[in-house]
């Protein structure tokens, strides 16, 4: 995301090539925050962090929210995927072991700090990118 982020959102974040990471540890806090300053949190990556701060992204572990429905408020959005990135991030967390993970990249070899690259967005930021709702199906059958 383009934007720069309020001090408020980025506690605890470090920025890299104009992208957020936050320790998992603080990481909750930011979603605790993102709807307070009118954000939603799209989801993100782990990433595990290298001293020359090359990096890697294991893309099979995206805690992710769903779309936005149509005719949701930006409001309710903006809890909504914050609420579903926390609990898809809190399970990816108790479930997941790094340094296995980790191993799957044959070229990792350093000792690495895992972050967590997450993509929050303003509602203005969500229409620029052009982003796509989420129609919900009606109830009436489908007519032939």
């Amino acid at each position: 995301m383009e934007d720069a982020l309020p001090v408020d959102l980025m506690n605890g974040a470090i920025r890299l090539n104009g992208e957020y990471a936050w320790e998992p540890s603080v990481f909750p806090l930011a979603l605790q925050e993102a709807p307070n300053l009118g954000y939603a949190c799209l989801g993100g990556q782990f990433w595990f962090l290298l001293p020359d701060h090359s990096l890697y992204e294991p893309f099979w572990l995206e805690p992710n929210a769903s779309d936005k429905a149509d005719d949701e408020l930006w409001s309710d959005y903006t809890r909504r995927s914050c609420e579903e990135v926390l609990v898809a991030f809190k399970s990816l967390i108790d479930k997941s072991d790094f340094h296995e993970e980790a191993c799957k990249f044959e070229s990792l070899k350093s000792p690495f700090r895992l972050m967590f690259n997450a993509y929050f967005v303003t509602e203005r930021e969500f229409h620029r990118l052009g982003l796509h709702t989420y129609e919900w199906p009606s109830d009436e059958p489908t007519r032939k």
